[in-house]
């Protein structure tokens, strides 16, 4: 997951810069992760269902996960088996959505239905439009832990080479030479490796903070 995560971060870091200020809907980050809604069919309880149906290229585990505590803040949860029923109210009406998630090939397939031939669609794709931010925010957050973790790890390598070399001349010229100038070789490395950690973090939280 994150040498994934990584590449495809990378791309929409270089994509940005090439591109300038575009929509966060048609990003590259959003292109990659998830595809356009389109129509389906499911069958809840043997019985089929018009569904609108979104891929998505993140783990099960993180899909499941997030839309469990995003149907908990719409509304009433229930889950049987891989299917969620929530019941949405709001205004005095209620909507009530059934999801079904699976896994085709490398991507995991979100179908979403009102049981009533999508008379409401637009309710379906504006829960769609906003579980793509929220995983979107989630992968990006993911992403900034790891640089972080690599930061710190990275920081400590440094730090503990600072404290182990010797510092007076007089023995960096004599036997320590070559074990002196290979640790201050090594620092420099690491220096430059921390300089690119921190670019890259304070790009990352740019592009997490575009999205709202």
């Amino acid at each position: 997951m994150i040498s994934i995560m990584r590449l495809i971060t990378l791309f929409i870091l270089i994509s940005s810069q090439s591109f300038g200020n575009i929509n966060y809907k048609n990003s590259p980050l959003f292109k990659l992760l998830f595809t356009y809604p389109f129509e389906n069919k499911i069958e809840i309880d043997e019985i089929p269902h018009e569904a609108l149906s979104v891929e998505i290229l993140l783990p099960k585990k993180i899909v499941i996960s997030e839309i469990e505590t995003f149907y908990k803040d719409l509304g009433d949860l229930e889950k049987n088996k891989k299917i969620f029923k929530c019941e949405i109210k709001s205004k005095g009406e209620k909507v009530t959505i059934f999801s079904l998630i699976k896994k085709n090939k490398n991507k995991i397939q979100v179908n979403i239905s009102d049981a009533q031939k999508l008379e409401n669609k637009n309710t379906i794709e504006t829960i769609i439009d906003t579980f793509k931010i929220i995983l979107a925010r989630r992968f990006l957050n993911d992403y900034i832990k790891k640089i972080e973790k690599d930061i710190s790890r990275t920081d400590k390598k440094q730090n503990r080479i600072i404290r182990n070399n010797p510092k007076k001349l007089e023995m960096n010229v004599g036997i320590m030479y070559n074990i002196y100038q290979k640790n201050e070789s090594k620092k420099v490395g690491l220096k430059s490796s921390l300089e690119t950690l921190y670019k890259e973090l304070e790009e990352v939280k740019a592009e997490y903070n575009k999205i709202k």
